[in-house]
């Protein structure tokens, strides 16, 4: 694009009643300006009388036909040009900002400056100009352009701010035509100005233009290029127009409704440049499945033209005897085919059409079946649903709805397309889908785009009396997974909302995900993220009872929360007789409520271990008694550990008898040949090990420093340091995780009783302090180790 760049001032005035003239004849190859269509080499620029002329085809003569931009009253009466062929993008300049229809960079510019500072550039087909006027400038300056001597667009100087003036379009024989226009000339030629002022121009035949036939997908109905319909009843993708060359694909899913579809995506498969563009969903665009920028596809294709704007996506395909035109928005796919037999009041239309292409757009009639894309097609997407009418919709209202298509406002458009057809399909749709994600419109909205592709056309006023918004392509920055669809959330914004189908489970269970997760010491669970987004919830915001854990979304947008022994996360741990409880929460900003309106999330879930079953498991003693000599400095006795189901110890454990898992055993250290008046026996430490060897394997301290371990709380010591014999008692246990060997080990002193000091205390610090000090007493510096052992 040519970028034209103005700077006007007015530093000097003039003196009254002086002319002054300036001319100058540039030569601008370097940068040539395609002004309205047409490319210049020279430029032309005059100053008489305050009037400032920068023509194309000669100098300025009042009156004469030229292509010309002007500029009135601006007291000048000198200037300066130049040619500058250095890059310049458009934003740069503000171009972009304030001309949003341009595309591309400028490669180089040309600067008038008129008065004593000023400039222009182009962008591919499309020109562009800037004013800038000093601080100084008159406030009444006009500029304006002539095209052949007529007066096409005004610019309003009024001030130091830049104007922009966009001064693109094509040019056949002569006649300006703007961006984006379809139409037929007098003499009979189809013309196609295409958004970026790119000309597609095909001669007269037999005096006849050649004229479009439209075939409009909208909703779930397909409507032929003879206005007859079918309707999509399924989830499976059809061929809507094919030959040799080109195979067009619809796609159909559900929304809200399992048994209503819409069209999701257009698949074009281009055989002879070896291309598959998927169009959606959305007017997002796929070439050869990589989401690309369309400004830059297929630019080394000359048949091929790639447009994006706020309306869609279009695709025009240029062959030799016919061009397929392909838009889509989203909602809507239109499917424009000229061919030069396609003649103005030709009869034999319809039947050159099905004799040389097929597809249900060719011929609706045919059985979907016929018609069905295999390659595009989900397995089982043949299946159909059914569900109960939804009693909010008013199906009379409706009807008055969509007869709009037959008012006044839509009357210019009756005698090039039936609205009959897009009348049943608003009918159909709206009488069985509730009235949101943009349908009310859509169906207006399609028969006024068919309208104006197939004549130069735009109906506008209907929108108004409809209260219809302008045309806009939807969910253009927003990826939705394919159990997803794109939609106005009730945040205001555009979410992607679960497909019927996906979410019905969930639904019918009142869950937004999957249950909990448990394995081991870890727990997570994991939300749908279409669902939260349904209910007006953001899933960054969500988090566990820690709130530094978040959740983590993955491709499939769906959101997992966990923890882990690692990384509690805030879990809180109960317990009872028959489970440990492991619970969380995935929760919001506000939880003073559970679960429910919009700013307030409240979720909980919860893992579980069982406790052992006593009454279903059982060990069995490998030793009811196990006996010691123990020499220890001048004493010489026995140490003696048995095992009793009894406090009275009357019943010892027996062999050939199984103890219950938690089942109490009482545990005596008894010794012989020790005087009870002399020493007393201190049980010091008790411990279980799954090892036979005292300090391997797995450890469980039983007593410690004379007193129950507080990591047993069933231990009970008696007698411990006040006789020769002493006793404890627990409940039985065996280790987890496969380990069914329990070795007891007990390691004992001796102590004087003569100290008094003997018997540990076991009331916290205090025992601690006294253990120490009763040890400095013992007579007895080689402790016994003995050890019993169980199996289950």
């Amino acid at each position: 694009m040519l970028l034209l760049l103005l700077v006007l001032a007015t530093a000097v005035s003039l003196l009254p009643g002086v002319t002054a003239q300036f001319e100058r004849t540039l030569d601008i190859t370097e940068c040539p300006v395609k002004f309205y269509g047409t490319n210049y080499t020279t430029l032309f620029v005059n100053i008489t009388n305050g009037r400032a002329a920068l023509c194309f085809k000669a100098p300025y003569v009042d009156g004469e036909p030229n292509d010309c931009l002007i500029i009135n009253r601006t007291e000048a009466d000198r200037g300066t040009t130049r040619v500058n062929t250095n890059s310049v993008t458009g934003s740069s300049n503000g171009f972009l900002n304030n001309l949003p229809t341009l595309t591309g960079t400028s490669t180089c510019f040309v600067r008038v400056i008129v008065r004593n500072n000023g400039n222009s550039n182009l962008f591919g087909d499309q020109q562009a100009v800037r004013f800038n006027l000093d601080e100084s400038a008159n406030p009444g300056e006009r500029a304006f352009t002539l095209l052949n001597g007529v007066e096409m667009d005004s610019f309003n100087l009024t001030g130091s701010t830049p104007v922009f003036g966009d001064l693109s379009g094509c040019r056949y024989e002569e006649v300006f035509y703007s961006p984006n226009t379809t139409t037929c000339d007098s003499q009979g030629n189809f013309i196609h100005c295409n958004a970026t002022a790119h000309l597609h121009a095909v001669p007269q035949i037999n005096d006849y233009c050649v004229q479009g036939a439209i075939c409009t997908v909208t909703g779930s109905t397909i409507i032929d290029y003879s206005d007859n319909s079918t309707s999509v009843d399924d989830r499976c993708a059809y061929t809507l127009f094919s030959n040799s060359s080109v195979h067009v694909v619809g796609v159909f899913k559900e929304r809200r409704r399992k048994d209503v579809m819409f069209l999701d995506r257009v698949v074009m498969e281009l055989l002879d440049y070896d291309y598959v563009i998927q169009l959606g969903p959305g007017v997002k665009v796929l070439v050869n499945n990589t989401y690309v920028n369309i400004s830059s596809v297929f630019e080394e294709h000359e048949g091929l033209d790639l447009h994006q704007d706020q309306t869609g996506v279009t695709v025009t395909i240029y062959q030799s005897d016919y061009n397929i035109t392909v838009f889509f928005n989203g909602d809507t796919a239109q499917i424009l085919l000229t061919h030069p037999w396609m003649l103005a009041g030709s009869t034999e239309t319809e039947k050159n059409i099905t004799e040389n292409f097929d597809g249900l757009c060719v011929n609706s009639s045919v059985a979907l079946s016929v018609m069905k894309s295999n390659n595009f097609s989900s397995a089982g997407c043949e299946m159909q649903y059914s569900e109960p009418a939804d009693e909010s919709i008013n199906c009379t209202t409706v009807t008055e709805h969509c007869q709009v298509l037959n008012g006044p406002d839509f009357t210019d458009c009756h005698t090039v397309i039936d609205p009959k057809p897009y009348i049943a399909a608003c009918n159909y749709t709206l009488c069985h889908y509730p009235h949101v994600d943009g349908l009310r419109c859509e169906f207006l909205e399609a028969y006024a785009h068919a309208c104006s592709l197939k004549q130069d056309h735009m109906l506008d006023d209907w929108r108004t009396d409809a209260n219809c918004p302008a045309p806009q392509a939807f969910c253009n920055d927003t990826h939705c997974v394919d159990h997803e669809f794109c939609a106005d959330g009730i945040n205001g914004q555009i979410n992607c909302f679960c497909r019927a189908i996906f979410a019905s489970d969930y639904r019918s269970n009142d869950t937004l995900g999957d249950p909990a997760v448990c394995m081991d010491n870890t727990g997570s669970i994991t939300l749908v993220g279409c669902l939260l987004e349904e209910k007006g919830f953001n899933y960054i915001d969500l988090h566990l009872n820690d709130d530094s854990c978040r959740g983590y979304r993955d491709m499939d947008h769906m959101v997992t929360f966990n923890f882990s022994d690692s990384n509690a996360c805030g879990t809180v741990v109960t317990a009872n007789d028959s489970v440990v409880l492991y619970k969380n929460t995935v929760t919001g900003l506000n939880t003073s409520e559970i679960v429910a309106n919009f700013d307030k999330f409240h979720v909980n879930f919860s893992c579980y271990h069982n406790q052992p079953d006593v009454q279903s498991m059982s060990v069995r003693m490998k030793d009811n008694s196990v006996f010691q000599q123990v020499v220890s400095e001048s004493w010489n006795y026995t140490l003696k550990m048995t095992a009793y189901k009894d406090a009275k110890h009357t019943q010892p454990v027996t062999l050939d008898r199984e103890i219950q898992l938690n089942q109490r055993v009482w545990v005596e250290l008894m010794t012989e040949g020790l005087d009870g008046n002399l020493v007393y026996l201190v049980t010091n430490s008790c411990w279980a090990t799954n090892s036979s060897l005292p300090n391997e394997g797995l450890r469980y301290d039983l007593i410690s420093d004379g007193c129950p371990s507080p990591v047993e709380p069933s231990v009970n010591v008696m007698y411990n340091g006040a006789a020769v014999s002493n006793s404890f008692s627990f409940n039985m246990f065996h280790f987890t995780g496969g380990s069914y060997e329990v070795y007891l080990h007990c390691k004992v002193q001796l102590c004087p009783n003569q100290s008094g000091d003997c018997q540990p205390s076991c009331g916290g610090a205090g025992r601690r302090r006294r253990r120490r000090a009763a040890r400095s007493e013992y007579v007895d510096e080689s402790p016994a180790l003995i050890s019993l052992s169980w199996s289950n």
